[in-house]
Formats: C-alpha cells, sequence, structure tokens
C-alpha cells in the first residue's frame, strides 16, 4: 500500500486548487462576500477534513465526501447549514471538473424542510407606509415593496436611475457583482420619486437618491446607511402594528410570494428580483426581455390597487 502523503503536501495541493477557484470566481464578477463565503467553506470545511484523512485531491472519493456530509451533520450544525456548506463545496467540485482537475464528483445533501416564509400582506405594506412621517420614509418602503430590491441596492440608486422606455417606467439597479437591471416601476411609484427628486430630496454633493435628512459633521447630507434602513423600518413596523419584525429582505420575499402565487413566470421573477440563476427553471422556459418582466409586475400590482 503507498505510503499517504505529507499533511503539508495535501494541504499545498487544495489550497493551489482553491486558489485557482477563487481567482475564476473573482473574475466572473462574483460579490466579494460570495466569494469570502466560498473561501471560508472550502478552507474550513473541505480542506480541514482533507487534511485530517489524508486526502489529496486526485484521491478524493465519494466515500470520502459521504464521510465528510456524516461529519458535519454530527457536529450539532444544523441540516440547513451543512446543506450551504456542501452547497460550495458542489461548485468548487464542478469548477474543478470542468477545469480537469478532478473527475465528476459530488457531496450528498441532506434533505431540509421547508419552511413557510413570513410575508407582509399589501395591506400591512399600506399601513408601514402610512406610518412614516416624511415622504423619504415612504418612498423607502414603496420602492422595497413593490420592487423586491435588496437593502445594498436601494442604497445605491441614484437619482439619474429612473429611466422611461416609452410607456414603461423602471429603476436602474446596480445589484450584487456590479451588475445592473432594469426593475419595473408603477407609473404613480415613478412619478412619486421623479416629484421627490425635483422637490424634496435634500440637495447633497452626491446624487444618491436617498440620504440622511440632517446634515452631518461635513456639513452635508450622507448616504442613508443599511443600519439606518433597518432600524426605520423595525420603527415603522411597531407603529403600524404588524406584530412582527419588519427588515428589508421582509419586503423581497413578498413580493417573490406574490408575485408566484399570481403565477408569474419564475424566470421573470428572478429576473425582476436579481438572482443569478434558477438553472431549473432556465432549461424550462426560454430567456425574457425587460418588456416582459414589466408587463407582469404590472398586472401583479395593478390587482392591489
Amino acid at each position: 500500500m503507498a505510503d499517504r502523503p505529507a499533511t503539508a503536501d495535501v494541504r499545498a495541493e487544495w489550497e493551489r486548487l482553491i486558489g485557482d477557484f477563487e481567482a475564476s470566481i473573482q473574475a466572473s464578477g462574483l460579490a466579494l462576500r460570495t466569494v469570502e463565503h466560498y473561501s471560508d467553506v472550502l478552507r474550513g470545511v473541505l480542506l480541514g477534513f482533507c487534511e485530517r484523512a489524508g486526502v489529496p485531491p486526485q484521491d478524493l472519493t465519494k466515500r470520502y465526501l459521504e464521510r465528510l456530509a456524516a461529519e458535519l451533520l454530527q457536529s450539532g450544525r444544523s441540516r440547513l447549514s451543512v446543506k450551504t456548506y456542501l452547497s460550495a463545496v458542489n461548485r468548487f467540485l464542478r469548477w474543478c471538473s470542468d477545469e480537469g482537475e478532478l473527475g465528476k464528483l459530488r457531496a450528498p445533501q441532506p434533505s431540509v424542510e421547508r419552511k413557510v416564509l413570513d410575508v407582509l400582506t399589501r395591506e400591512e405594506i399600506r399601513r408601514i407606509e402610512d406610518a412614516a412621517d416624511t415622504e423619504r420614509d415612504r418612498l423607502i418602503v414603496r420602492v422595497l415593496a413593490d420592487t423586491g430590491i435588496r437593502v445594498g441596492e436601494l442604497r445605491r440608486l441614484r437619482t439619474s436611475d429612473l429611466t422611461a422606455q416609452g410607456r414603461e417606467r423602471y429603476l436602474r439597479v446596480r445589484g450584487k457583482g456590479a451588475k445592473e437591471r432594469l426593475v419595473p416601476v408603477t407609473p404613480g411609484l415613478y412619478s412619486r420619486l421623479d416629484r421627490y427628486v425635483r422637490r424634496a430630496r435634500p440637495q447633497a454633493g452626491t446624487d444618491l437618491l436617498f440620504l440622511t435628512l440632517v446634515k452631518g459633521r461635513s456639513g452635508d447630507h450622507s448616504p442613508i446607511s443599511e443600519s439606518s434602513v433597518q432600524h426605520l423600518l423595525s420603527l415603522l413596523g411597531r407603529k403600524a402594528e404588524i406584530g412582527r419584525q419588519v427588515h428589508p429582505h421582509l419586503f423581497r420575499h413578498s413580493l417573490a410570494t406574490n408575485l408566484l402565487r399570481r403565477n408569474v413566470n419564475p424566470v421573470q421573477v428572478r429576473d425582476i428580483l436579481g438572482h443569478s440563476s434558477l438553472a431549473m427553471i432556465d432549461r424550462v422556459y426560454s430567456h425574457l426581455v425587460a418588456s416582459d418582466a414589466h408587463q407582469a409586475l404590472m398586472e401583479a400590482l395593478r390587482a392591489d390597487q
């Protein structure tokens, strides 16, 4: 029987592959947080396991991956966490296979009971918006509710991102990995945003859309912070007597649920929310342009008005 390679050699071989993988996903435009997540999982979970087992890349087999999955489940981590870790491992393994570094391997993933997402009704959203004291705060609520954008995307909106294409109205949104997309908005919301920019938004040395209401030490209005948005929504949720914690991502979940319940094409939902992929959906549906997403979202929102 051949001797196992030294631990240092095993680590060096895995480090080389992981480093090349990191460079590849960085070059593809993935957000820094996503790259860091893969790095943490691959070094903390896969590399650590292979070091302990003395397994270099070329000796990795399905049985070792089954042992890795079993160890993670026995470690006290939740099944959802284990599934998340192994999803990252599997993406890395697919890359290794595509690059000819390894054969086709896949770590088994535990089943996870699906939880029903807590969502806001359209009436609750109206109450939250009505609880706001300023047009800026009301618009923050309405933009999150009607577009499903992330709080970071909300903070990056600029006054020039209000976009008209014929009779259709959009917001230009900068998502993860510096990717841009056009998100449909109703004519009513577009008009409110345009009026806010022209009449109510504070004059400042930045063209970011949502700013602090008061000037800071610099003597100017600053871009609103993520924590400020979170605090605002939590406060408005209490004022509106929603009865549960209100946070930015809750609006995103709520819009997606509303659209899917109305049988909006899942590919359109993906495009509206800015998800990078829905592989299973992509195999079934053809590519849809911005106008298709616009019509779907307008119909869903008008039904509630």
